[in-house]
């Protein structure tokens, strides 16, 4: 154990270990990862790992070309492996309102350089036969988009910021943030206190309670998301593009031979973290299968194999939400040397390289090379912030992430 450190990063999911990671390759400060269960273990192995490029702001869509550069050279620039796929993505319409939204994203995907374009049902189902052409209004092709194996990404990024130099300290919750004159001053953990004048919240699932322990409120809400990984489908090849259903919020892509498929359901949980023993491990989260079912039916006309092949994994996770469906990344503005990197609303570990080297110059230098005002907690005031209405609000965001209104 440790006793002190130039900066604490809070949680090693992948926005905590890519903080970590980008602010030990400098050099010139200590850093602790703290994690309260295993490295790199809670939600982020449990993601989806899809990348999509074609965001709702510009800023998203900057921040995620970065995330994907990243990806790329994930291995050269960590020394450590990630799996990734370049396969594209076909964004599919039902209804004509969500047509027109893909008329909407193939002007706003040409303006950022993305490699966007509407095709016909027919070409749709060529490049992915397991979409069927039945009900679809309109089809857009993502180029630029891909996926990867997010169970490597966290761990790769903690395991890179300790060859830099950063001390991993799984098993070590932290039970308080210390301020003192306005100021971090460190944390308490259950193996002892570290002190430090700077630190990130990223804890995901328990931002809110890490933070509120020092009196600290921020605005966000954690949600569960649960998937399927199905058995080995015939000609699930890995080159398929990634299908999204938008109306629905169904997604799907290939992985090791068979589908990964889930929703961003219209009703989604949410939960107070105070009320779980602090023990919890998000791989004992309680899952509900019908949930999924019931939009495989839904989408069953265009994507019949959701129904057709078995099942090999269910698992899920708790992402954090906003009232606005954006992060929260940035200074804490009451306190100096306290950092969230948090609300990752259901896409944080797919742009957590690009956050993680953004809040990684803000630490070192003082203010990170892309402007990103659009995502500091002041955006939501100074509050009250009422539950029942983020929670509303959040579900909204969370249902409509594809855009479909």
């Amino acid at each position: 154990m440790i006793e002190s450190a130039d900066v604490i990063v809070i949680g090693s999911g992948g926005l905590g270990a890519a903080t970590a990671f980008h602010v030990a390759k400098r050099g010139a400060l200590r850093v602790a990862l703290v994690e309260r269960l295993e490295i790199g273990s809670q939600t982020s192995p449990r993601a989806a790992g899809m990348v999509s490029c074609l965001r709702k702001s510009d800023l998203m869509i900057d921040l995620i070309k970065l995330a994907a550069d990243s990806i790329r050279q994930f291995s050269e620039e960590t020394g450590q492996p990630l799996d990734w796929v370049h396969s594209g993505s076909l964004k599919v319409a039902r209804r004509p309102v969500d047509a027109e939204v893909i008329q909407e994203d193939i002007l706003r995907g040409r303006r950022h350089g993305l490699d966007v374009e509407e095709l016909s049902v027919d070409a749709a189902r060529r490049l992915n036969p397991f979409l069927q052409t039945t009900g679809v209004a309109a089809v857009m092709r993502i180029s630029d988009d891909m996926y990867f194996n997010p169970a490597q990404l966290a761990v790769g990024f903690a395991r890179a910021a300790q060859a830099n130099g950063a001390v991993l300290l799984p098993h070590t919750a932290v039970t308080r943030v210390l301020i003192e004159d306005g100021a971090v001053a460190g944390v308490d953990t259950t193996r002892g206190r570290i002190r430090a004048p700077v630190v990130v919240d990223a804890a995901g699932a328990w931002t809110r309670q890490v933070a509120e322990a020092s009196g600290i409120r921020v605005p966000l809400v954690t949600t569960a998301q649960q998937l399927f990984l199905t058995e080995p489908v015939p000609d699930a090849r890995a080159e398929l593009p990634m299908v999204r259903i938008m109306d629905a919020a169904v997604y799907m892509r290939p992985c090791d031979g068979a589908f990964l498929w889930g929703v961003y359901e219209e009703h989604p949980g949410f939960f107070d973290m105070h009320g779980f023993d602090a023990n919890f491990d998000v791989k004992d989260l309680s899952l509900d299968a019908e949930i999924l079912w019931h939009y495989a039916r839904d989408v069953e006309a265009q994507l019949p194999i959701l129904l057709k092949a078995g099942i090999r994994e269910h698992r899920g996770g708790l992402p954090t939400m906003t009232a606005d469906g954006q992060h929260i990344v940035g200074p804490a503005p009451a306190i100096r040397g306290f950092y969230f990197a948090s609300g990752c609303n259901v896409a944080g570990i797919s742009i957590a390289p690009a956050l993680g080297q953004m809040l990684a110059a803000w630490i070192v230098d003082g203010a990170p090379s892309i402007d990103l005002t659009p995502l500091s907690i002041d955006r939501f005031g100074t509050g009250p912030w009422p539950d029942d209405e983020l929670i509303r609000q959040a579900a909204w965001q969370y249902r409509h992430f594809y855009g479909a209104r």
